[in-house]
């Protein structure tokens, strides 16, 4: 299995400029293929492949000298980027690929890191004391703070802020999957509830951006008000990249933590998979659900899942919250009505307890019908 690695790098000020140099020329790399690729279809109907972008841009480095000051893989990686979004846009994973503004690009790929068979360096290594190495760069100051385990696949650099990090892909040896039906548990997640399980625990949900709202939206008002382009300008949006940096880690951290427990704890785990994409567009949920980080803890699941040698099953969403998980009787009713009460057979739940209960259930039937 592959796993991602992410460790803090330290460039100096001179490294820092060449690393965002490098990418400004990734990025406007991907932006002159896309409009030759756009430009090749209208014209004559032609398909411009990778392959094609690659036999241009060796041309483009006769013409453009500076080109070659970045390393070749990072920008023949550029075009493997490109064609990833248009096989995206045409399964309709995702909307049609833009232009990218600096905001939007801010990572670049090595596909090869160490030290090869005939015993030479490829473009990223580790040195002798174990810092990064680019002939180019230099000695680049790395916080090791867990060991990396595996054989190293590749290596993407990404600014983020003011902060740069060395993520590494490693290949390691997958676990065989060992099913225990006697230890499974449905998740249900929610807004009220960040998750509700089968067993009866429950998670609150944190809300980090509703609780960061009120500052966030100050320092966006200031940022209206100032002149866009000025040095005041450019500190203040600096200050709110700031805010949403500081949102989005806290809900990395959380989400990181109850799905490694979670993981830790049981060999089958149930969740819904829902299609968040269209839940998003509800305008009254849109923004608490987005915070929440629906999809980021269910990937975060399906990889820790497989690294602890468990399984995740994602089951149909229909009516997990109406019917009744105790004689599947269908109880219709409204999200704002949080408590389930079967006439029928008299049970009384919590509506995200029963529906947890009703995922549970749905997996083991999957089970059976898998074994």
């Amino acid at each position: 299995m592959l796993v991602n690695q992410k460790y803090e790098i330290f460039p100096n000020e001179e490294q820092k400029k060449m690393l965002d140099r490098w990418l400004q020329y990734c990025r406007q790399t991907y932006n002159s293929a896309l409009l030759d690729k756009e430009r090749k279809y209208r014209k004559n109907k032609e398909n411009y492949n990778r392959y094609d972008m690659q036999r241009q841009q060796t041309l483009d480095k006769k013409r453009y000298p500076f080109l070659k000051e970045v390393p070749s893989q990072p920008l023949q990686e550029v075009f493997v980027r490109l064609k990833k979004a248009f096989d995206s846009f045409f399964r309709k994973d995702t909307k049609y690929p833009k232009q990218k503004k600096y905001k939007d690009y801010t990572s670049m790929t090595f596909p090869q890191f160490g030290i090869n068979e005939k015993g030479n360096r490829m473009a990223m290594s580790f040195s002798d004391n174990g810092k990064l190495f680019n002939t180019k760069l230099g000695e680049i100051d790395i916080l090791l703070h867990r060991p990396l385990e595996g054989r190293m696949k590749q290596l993407v650099l990404k600014r983020q802020g003011k902060r740069w990090y060395a993520i590494f892909c490693v290949e390691r040896q997958a676990i065989p999957t060992s099913i225990d039906s006697n230890n499974a548990v449905g998740i249900d997640v929610g807004l009220n509830k960040y998750a509700v399980l089968s067993n009866g625990l429950e998670y609150d949900n944190p809300r980090f951006l509703r609780k960061k709202e009120k500052q966030l939206k100050k320092a966006q008002r200031k940022l209206s008000k100032k002149k866009k382009g000025s040095a005041n300008y450019i500190r203040q949006v600096q200050q709110v990249r700031q805010f949403h940096e500081k949102v989005a880690n806290q809900r990395k951290d959380f989400l990181h933590k109850l799905s490694y427990n979670l993981a830790k704890d049981y060999s089958v785990i149930a969740v819904e998979n829902l299609n968040i994409r269209n839940m998003v567009r509800n305008r009254k949920l849109s923004k608490s659900i987005s915070d929440a980080g629906w999809g980021m803890f269910r990937n975060m699941l399906a990889y820790k899942c497989e690294k602890n040698s468990g399984v995740l099953i994602k089951v149909e969403p229909t009516f997990t919250s109406q019917d009744c998980s105790c004689c599947n009787n269908r109880v219709k009713k409204s999200l704002s009505i949080r408590t389930h009460i079967c006439k029928k057979c008299g049970t009384v739940l919590d509506r995200d307890y029963n529906a947890a209960i009703n995922i549970l259930q749905k997996a083991k039937e999957e089970l059976l019908v898998i074994n």
